[in-house]
């Protein structure tokens, strides 16, 4: 009899290992050498209210091309005397019809196009009689998303490229803890006057093929606590839950051992 406490406890242990392993693993419906249906890498489109930099050079007359570039200061760089001037291109806000208003070519609308195609459609209009040889290069500046909940580090994150994904701006926050929902992770996006809501399973390949894995910037990600997370919010609700799970646990332990001995 003696060799069977051990088995049961093995057991219990093997159970409550593997009901974990099923709630914080990653990707577990993944084969090995699978291949995934995966949305396709989309740049990010420019929208109304982001801080752009238009900067027009050229090769035959960079001095003419220096006009349509906002300066929005000169500092003096070096030693006193024998420094030389630095100067920093001003940004564009997109307004709210998503227009820039760019010196002599007026209001443009970029709202709506990734950087290079921005880019292209400012420069056609230079090479169109103002700047023949113009080449025009367009930035992003301030483009974030915002994480929430049970991560480590719940912030912002700034857009450093043309994309990124859900699974990018988890790591970039810590990934989630230890007592995070992995089943239900929140995407909130605004689209036109509307804010449409995406719940993602981490759990599940299907994320690479959601409709949210390609961030765009503004989203918000919200994660989910799990309910032992929920459970130590308050101290009475965490102490019933560890008397009751005991309570529970010594029920088994009487029931197994009057079976056994009987």
């Amino acid at each position: 009899m003696k060799k069977v406490f051990p088995i049961l406890a093995a057991a219990m242990l093997l159970f409550c290992g593997c009901h974990s392993a099923e709630k914080v693993i990653y990707f577990q419906d993944i084969a090995s050498g699978e291949a995934l249906p995966t949305r396709a890498i989309e740049p990010l489109k420019l929208q109304n209210g982001d801080r752009v930099s238009i900067i027009v050079s050229s090769g035959a007359t960079p001095e003419a091309a220096m006009r349509y570039n906002l300066v929005l200061a000169q500092q003096s760089v070096g030693t006193a005397g024998r420094g030389a001037s630095q100067n920093y291109v001003s940004v564009y806000t997109i307004d709210e019809n998503g227009d820039v208003d760019i010196p002599t070519l007026g209001r443009t609308r970029i709202a709506g196009l990734t950087r290079s195609e921005a880019a292209q459609k400012v420069q056609s209009i230079f090479r169109n009689g103002v700047l023949n040889d113009a080449v025009v290069t367009v930035s992003a500046y301030d483009q974030y998303v915002t994480v929430l909940g049970e991560v480590k580090s719940p912030g912002r994150v700034l857009i450093t490229r043309d994309n990124m994904t859900l699974l990018d701006a988890l790591g970039a926050v810590g990934d989630l803890t230890i007592q995070a929902r992995r089943d239900r992770v929140l995407v909130m996006r605004q689209e036109g006057n509307e804010t449409q809501s995406y719940y993602v399973d981490l759990r599940s390949k299907d994320i690479f093929n959601s409709p949210v894995f390609n961030l765009r910037q503004n989203d918000y990600i919200y994660v989910e606590p799990n309910q032992v997370r929920i459970s130590q919010s308050t101290y009475n609700e965490n102490s019933f839950r560890q008397v009751s799970t005991w309570v529970s646990v010594s029920s088994l332990l009487i029931s197994l051992g009057i079976l056994i001995f009987k």
